[in-house]
């Protein structure tokens, strides 16, 4: 196993740099978005392949998959975890002699906690499918319980993604999030929202109670913007405040704003935001 993942590791190194040599003709592409572009690929191939495990071939295509997120990683980075996150669902690989059904078992249950943490997410949600694929491969589905789960997580693309307004003013920054999510778990109203256009790296995300109105009601308000993650603040003056005025229905509307607060200390005034969702 050791050296199958050497070979398919040198593979793809070998692989990333096939065109250093080549003159070069139109527009100028980096050694490393070059690299990047062919470890992302490499990696895709290697998901495809791992959908169609066995017993017999589980333990080679899961080294191999994993072998591939980490030079992906290498090459293009992980600046929201989610590569490593798959790497940690894979797990050993049966490299411990370990069943491979518990290994495929126990992988799918830590791919669905991290998709449950963010339902947003579509990698996560791919990541999750896969696991469950394999999972349905390895152990098979008497029930018919994991194709369920399967089914309703949908392509992934279109899966809990809401069609309305979730949008604010950050100082004099007009953010709309054009991703936007809100999903209903366990009696909790969950609300994520992304714009990651044109170098652009936003996110917001905040929870209500299902059913619950009025003022300051939101739970675990957090705004990042390129990296910076800003908090409501409490100190007094123009502190951040919410107000809910839909919930129920499968709707949640209300407006939120003032001051929220970087880790390091630095103030931020919000205002205008608006949240008007479906869920």
């Amino acid at each position: 196993m050791k050296k199958l993942s050497l070979l398919f590791s040198l593979f793809i190194l070998l692989t990333a740099f096939t065109c250093e040599n080549e003159p070069l003709e139109g527009d100028f592409v980096s050694d490393t978005e070059l690299s990047c572009d062919i470890a992302t690929q490499n990696t895709q191939n290697a998901a495809l392949a791992f959908l169609d495990v066995t017993v017999e071939t589980y333990a080679q295509l899961c080294i191999a998959y994993r072998n591939a997120l980490q030079v992906q990683i290498q090459f293009c980075g992980d600046p929201d975890g989610s590569l490593q996150t798959q790497i940690d669902s894979i797990g050993d690989c049966g490299e411990t002699n370990t069943d491979p059904c518990d290994d495929a078992t126990a992988a799918s249950a830590q791919a669905a906690t991290a998709y449950n943490a963010d339902t947003s997410n579509l990698t996560l949600c791919s990541a999750y499918k896969a696991a469950l694929q394999t999972q349905i491969a390895i152990c098979g589905d008497t029930d018919g319980s994991l194709q369920i789960i399967i089914d309703e997580l949908g392509d992934c693309t279109i899966t809990n993604m809401s069609s309305g307004t979730l949008s604010v003013t950050a100082g004099t920054l007009n953010i709309q999030f054009i991703t936007n999510s809100a999903v209903l778990e366990s009696g909790m109203v969950i609300v994520n929202g992304s714009n990651t256009e044109q170098g652009a790296n936003y996110f917001i995300e905040f929870q209500v109670p299902e059913g619950t109105t009025g003022v300051d009601v939101m739970q675990n308000f957090k705004l990042t913007l390129n990296d910076g993650e800003f908090f409501p603040n409490t100190d007094g003056f123009d502190d951040f405040t919410n107000n809910i005025t839909v919930n129920s229905g499968g709707v949640i509307q209300g407006t939120f704003g003032g001051i929220v607060t970087r880790t390091d200390g630095a103030d931020l005034n919000l205002a205008q935001g608006i949240v008007d969702l479906e869920y």
